[in-house]
């Protein structure tokens, strides 16, 4: 509640009744001054001119020195109330008078001309005036007029305070109890100010004006309420595809490590609370630091994506990493060093799995579990690619003899087990991790390895270890067990630029050598 000297009428009113009293006060003394001098004045006047109507007979009475008249006349004068004494002289001597002796006081004269020689006077008037009386009138008059002025003065106070009241202070009032009704908690309420003041002055554009803004307001609150509504209902979604989103997300600061991460994350790579952590836990750990620096240092460049791996409790898994910048629309300045990146891991360990069976199902022999002819001439030919000095490396073509007898004696069934057999024996002989062994086809097994200072006698009794290892007997039924033998080719290369089917040719035309020369041996070209 406000003091009352602070509402608006109320200083309005005062305002005008102190202008109102300074002007009817100032107006008064003006007044008073005026009626005061001009009441004055006036009275004089009057007296002048009651000396010139009694002139006339005052000439009369001097030129025929009637003192009895001279006496009426001045008897006649002071009847009148501004008149107090009068003296009429005829030359040098007083005619009539009624002025004591004592009289001092200032007097109105007036000449009396002779009536028959124009411009020689024969005597004056001289009348007394009543000051005293003439002062109490203009004083009269004057208050008269003062007081006249103060009651107009106060009409038109109080009349210009009733305009103001009902054209200004009352529509004022209304507009304020209208707004004290508008509620700012609670803006979807707002109404527009109605006053019934519909006059097109300031007051009306004002009301106008405000709710014109009270207007905008609940607008702009709806509309802000119904984006906040819509932003959280977004905010929710997003918060839950982040929470519970297949793949891991983490925003990464260069400076300050991982700044958040959701549960995901955390479930593939483990919980990790500085970049180097996180880097350091991957197997190519170098290639990681080297996208964080190409991100760091190219704030534009483009997303950068790695298959990455890493162990957990014993176990390799992989994960598909992207990495990518981020723009930071903050207000506050980082670092120039310090970069925001985003990484998004996928665990692909699953897919990296089955890639991996794909490639070894492509590469390897179903039955047998050795490379295929497609996998091994790729090996052998990485073999061919090794530029190692004094490193001998050897191809053997090994072909299985009278192997179709066994497949139409006892099925295919014992002809797979042989050829199983035959290819552990091989691998378990051709075990070093550079040595590439491969069913070729049928009956027939490639043998590509290299030793370090390999001589001839040494590759005779590694071939004929082979050949004697293949002739064992092989169990292939209950108490049911048949014998194989193998007729190889060996071929040392000599000129590794030559291509792996050169020299797998070379080593097949020396097995043929050796069928001719009756199978179950080995020949070295």
């Amino acid at each position: 509640m406000r003091p009352f000297s602070q509402k608006i009428n109320v200083r309005v009113a005062l305002i005008v009744a102190v202008i109102g009293v300074f002007l009817s006060l100032s107006g008064s003394l003006v007044v008073f001054g005026l009626a005061l001098e001009k009441q004055e004045s006036l009275s004089y006047r009057l007296i002048e001119q009651l000396a010139a109507s009694a002139s006339k007979a005052s000439v009369a009475a001097v030129y025929v020195d009637d003192e009895e008249l001279a006496n009426e006349i001045i008897n006649g004068l002071i009847i009148n109330d501004l008149v107090s004494a009068a003296k009429i002289h005829s030359g040098l001597t007083v005619l009539a008078s009624n002025v004591p002796e004592d009289f001092d006081s200032g007097s109105i004269s007036r000449d009396l001309p002779h009536p028959f020689i124009e411009g020689e006077p024969i005597g004056k008037l001289e009348l007394i005036p009543d000051t005293r009386f003439i002062e109490q009138m203009a004083l009269q008059e004057a208050q008269n007029s003062a007081l006249q002025i103060l009651l107009v003065s106060f009409v038109i106070t109080i009349a210009i305070a009733g305009t103001l009241q009902f054209t200004l202070s009352r529509p004022l009032l209304k507009l304020k109890e209208a707004f004290e009704t508008v509620d700012p908690s609670s803006p979807e309420n707002l109404q527009k100010l109605d006053i019934d003041y519909a006059r097109p002055d300031e007051l009306g554009y004002l009301i106008e004006q405000i709710n014109g803004l009270i207007r905008a307001v609940r607008a702009n609150f709806l509309a802000e309420r119904k984006l906040r509504v819509h932003t959280e209902k977004l905010e929710q979604q997003l918060r839950l595809l982040f929470e519970k989103a297949s793949v891991g997300v983490a925003l990464i600061s260069t400076k300050k490590g991982i700044l958040i991460e959701n549960p995901k994350f955390n479930n593939i790579v483990g919980t990790n609370s500085s970049l180097a952590d996180f880097i350091e836990i991957f197997d190519d750990s170098e290639s990681v630091a080297n996208v964080i620096a190409s991100l760091k240092a190219s704030l534009n460049s483009k997303p950068i994506a790695l298959d990455l791996s890493y162990e957990v409790d014993g176990d390799r898994r992989w994960v598909h990493c992207l990495f990518a910048t981020v723009t930071d629309q903050r207000v506050v300045a980082r670092d120039d060093d310090d970069v925001l990146f985003e990484v998004i891991v996928n665990d692909i360990t699953e897919r990296k799995e089955r890639e991996a069976e794909v490639r070894y199902q492509a590469q390897h022999d179903a039955l047998t579990g050795l490379y295929n002819r497609l996998g091994g001439e790729v090996r052998l030919q990485y073999l061919l690619n090794q530029s190692q000095p004094d490193v001998t490396r050897v191809f053997l073509l090994v072909d299985l003899d009278k192997f179709k007898p066994i497949n139409d004696e006892y099925g295919h069934d014992a002809g797979d087990v042989v050829l199983v057999e035959i290819s552990h024996r091989i691998k378990t002989l051709f075990n070093e991790p550079t040595d590439v062994c491969c069913r070729w086809g049928g009956d027939e097994f490639v043998i590509g390895f290299q030793r370090e200072g390999l001589p001839q006698s040494s590759l005779s009794t590694l071939c004929n270890t082979l050949l004697h290892s293949l002739e064992e007997p092989i169990e292939i039924g209950q108490d049911l067990k048949v014998s194989i033998s193998a007729s190889i080719g060996v071929v040392v290369v000599e000129d590794p630029v030559r291509t792996v089917d050169f020299w797998i040719g070379e080593a097949d035309k020396t097995m043929y050598e050796v069928k001719k020369q009756g199978r179950a041996n080995f020949r070295i070209s």
